[in-house]
């Protein structure tokens, strides 16, 4: 009887041994000492560091923010202190705050990160320093203790309560909370323990291996927050070793992070302008905390630098690329290369880039300036960039974007709000003007390389392939032909669907049918210029003006945070193998709406010929393998009457590109990401509960049926039990929650 009695335990414990294997990797990834700060390290906080240490870490925002001008702060805080938070780039209507956890677990992802940032409180802290009106800092200090309790009592994550990026953002709002309150006589000792507990249960979060991002900019941000905590919290125990940490993990990243050209690998020209801010930071820490800032980590920053200022316009604009909001004046990061002294910011206007080509090959750009007769600027950008497991990709591989004069005449959608409608098209390939398959999945199995390039007297040239694994292949030629004209042409082979390219244009013009079938012409900007489109035309291409479409998604681009209504140029070619070409020419005053272009039959590749007919003059285009040549066709047997191109292979990035994808991968296999698989652990223990019942239904059955069991008999049942048990426990742990 006591052997039955033992095996019913066994047989019992199995499913919830089974049930403890799926959850115990779940909440020790949560799991880290939660005991509070000592007395003794509160009262050494009060004394050091410096009010100006603290302030500059204050200024170092790590966290996704609200984007509020200066002038605004006062207004949306005095809105706050009555329970009402209106921020129209995150929010449709104003919204009543609630207290913690509900005031970071509402709304859209993007709203529910900037929330468990502690933007609000930011928000506060900022109104107190421009009034010095104690009800803001009250406040502030309110929700932050009320942050912390909460905080505090959780055992496994919630929502964005630890999400990386947002537990990094939370430091330098503490850091300038702390600054404000750690000499009040208002705040009891207890409270200000509470508020340093929080920065240490953050360290502790930010240094667990198994928290740590290491692939994208959450990785670099967490690292920088535990500089900013070992600077500006120096009196708690761990202070050190976080140091340490932060410097070693930074080295981890840095040789796949930037490249050595200076460029962020993160696909998007917003998040090079944030991770030219970091690595900024980075340098300006490492002195803050006593250290000699890494040459390689001087070296990444003052690159970065250098390739913002070729991305940046003189309005403070950025090139809708990859994750990156249209509209906003962005500021360059002004510091000096030993991190000697407090970073500054250089707002805009900024000074006008020197005109001509930069090449990116490694990281997968080109960024051309050119100037016409009226030193009038434009910028024109190709992109190719595929870094696979690195942050923030989008299905753009050959997108062209191009401005001038404040005008973003071709453009992408953009950076799309997380958890919105039409998300997944938005980064697709239906939210850049790259070409590609109608329906082509984002995830569409492909490599991509730069060709060619080419420059001569004004005019430059790129060429771009995709290849798909399915054997569909794209290439993409841009040439510009001076500041205000693009010659785009697109071969397709082996693409069953025929090909679609979607041009957005600014969300302040519309386009309109011009002269031809042919030809588009946009509304006039202020200053009186237009946009004129033709494109190479047969009975088979489909053309339609589409805006704001969701079905198909078409004519959006995401200005200051807000999907915005666009127009854009929806072009489609069915024929499996096709050349065909476009111009965009932006001029003054009247416009030739009769402008049109033809490509000569059996065009390939690297042996066309394009046609432009338009102003009473007809000129030719051509490409003869490594020779672009632009004359007039009058004038064609006069070599002199003729430009030249010579086009050039592209550099060998190879060696490059493989030590960039090394590094990746020992950085990942050193720190595996983490993956949040809640959801899918619930599922298993209601699976294996309902098991576990069918099971001892079964044994119930089966001991009726066969009425006496002999020990030998329940001992090998049980033990071959405990055998099913454990491989499903093996099938669980090292297959399905991998």
């Amino acid at each position: 009887m006591r052997d039955r009695i033992l095996y019913y335990c066994w047989r019992l414990a199995l499913p919830f041994a089974v049930v403890a294997a799926v959850w115990i990797p779940h909440f020790s990834h949560y799991r880290i000492d939660r005991s509070p700060v000592s007395w003794e390290a509160a009262q050494a906080s009060a004394q050091a560091p410096t009010p100006a240490v603290l302030d500059e870490i204050s200024g170092q925002a790590l966290g996704a923010r609200f984007g509020i001008p200066d002038e605004k702060i006062l207004g949306i805080a005095e809105q706050i202190l009555v329970g009402t938070l209106a921020v129209p780039s995150f929010l449709e209507a104003p919204m009543a705050l609630q207290g913690y956890p509900i005031d970071y677990q509402r709304g859209s992802s993007s709203l529910q990160l900037v929330m468990a940032s502690l933007e609000v409180e930011r928000v506060l802290l900022s109104a107190f320093e421009q009034t010095h009106d104690r009800r803001f800092l009250d406040l502030a200090t309110r929700r932050v203790l009320d942050f912390a309790a909460h905080e505090a009592g959780q055992r496994q994550g919630d929502g964005f309560l630890w999400n990386d990026h947002a537990v990094a953002g939370r430091i330098s709002v503490l850091a300038k909370l702390w600054r404000l309150v750690r000499e009040s006589p208002e705040l009891p000792i207890a409270s200000s323990r509470q508020i340093l507990s929080l920065v240490e249960r953050s360290g502790r979060l930010l240094a667990k291996p198994t928290q740590f991002t290491v692939r994208t900019n959450h990785g670099v941000a967490q690292n920088l927050a535990l500089l900013q905590i070992a600077a500006a919290f120096p009196a708690l125990p761990e202070s050190g070793a976080w140091r340490r940490l932060a410097v070693q993990r930074l080295n981890v990243q840095l040789p796949f992070y930037v490249s050595r050209e200076g460029v962020i690998l993160e696909h998007s020209a917003n998040y090079h302008l944030f991770g030219t801010e970091l690595l900024t930071m980075a340098v300006r820490l490492s002195v803050l905390n006593g250290l000699k800032p890494e040459p390689a980590l001087v070296d990444a920053a003052r690159t970065s630098r250098q390739v913002l200022a070729r991305l940046m316009r003189p309005d403070g604009t950025l090139p809708v690329l990859g994750n990156t909001v249209a509209g906003g004046g962005s500021a360059i990061p002004i510091a000096d290369s030993g991190g000697t002294g407090p970073i500054q910011h250089q707002w805009p206007p900024h000074p006008n880039p020197v005109t001509g080509s930069n090449l990116f090959p490694v990281a997968g750009y080109a960024i051309w300036w050119q100037a016409n007769e009226s030193k009038q600027l434009s910028q024109t950008l190709i992109a190719w960039a595929k870094h696979d497991g690195h942050g923030h990709k989008h299905a753009d591989e050959g997108s062209v974007l191009f401005w001038s004069g404040g005008v973003d005449w071709l453009t992408n959608t953009g950076y799309w709000p997380y958890g919105a409608r039409n998300e997944e098209a938005a980064y697709s390939w239906t939210g850049s003007n790259a070409p590609h398959q109608p329906g082509e999945e984002f995830l569409v199995p492909r490599s991509v390389q730069l060709l060619k390039t080419g420059e001569a007297s004004g005019v430059s040239f790129i060429e771009v392939e995709r290849r798909n694994t399915d054997g569909a292949q794209f290439r993409r030629q841009v040439l510009q032909i001076d500041a205000q004209t693009l010659l785009v042409l697109d071969f397709a082979q082996g693409v069953p669907k025929g090909i679609e390219t979607i041009w957005t244009v600014d969300p302040t013009l519309r386009l309109s049918p011009g002269a031809t079938a042919s030809n588009f012409i946009s509304t006039p900007v202020p200053d009186g210029r237009h946009l004129m489109i033709s494109y190479t035309n047969h009975t088979a291409v489909r053309v339609q003006i589409r805006r704001g479409s969701e079905r198909p998604f078409a004519g959006w681009v995401v200005v200051d945070g807000r999907p915005t209504q666009a127009d854009a140029l929806q072009i489609v070619d069915p024929a499996s193998n096709s050349a065909s070409a476009i111009l965009f020419r932006v001029a003054s005053g009247s416009m030739d709406a009769a402008q049109k272009i033809s490509i000569e039959t059996g065009a390939t590749a690297d042996h066309w010929a394009v046609l432009v007919e338009g102003a009473g003059e007809l000129k030719r285009v051509s490409r003869q393998d490594t020779t672009i040549t632009m004359g007039h066709v009058a004038n064609s047997t006069n070599p002199a009457d003729s430009l030249l191109v010579p086009l050039r292979p592209a550099p060998d990035v190879a060696v490059e590109r493989a030590a960039l994808t090394r590094a990746y991968a020992n950085a990942v296999k050193t720190y595996p990401p983490w993956r949040e698989l809640t959801r899918y652990r619930l599922r298993l223990s209601y699976a294996l509960a309902i098991l576990a019942l069918l099971v001892e239904l079964g044994c119930f059955a089966i001991s009726k049926l066969a009425g006496v069991v002999t020990r030998r008999q329940f001992f090998y049942a049980h033990l071959g039990m405990t055998l099913c048990w454990a491989a499903i426990a093996v099938w669980i742990v090292q297959f399905y929650l991998r």
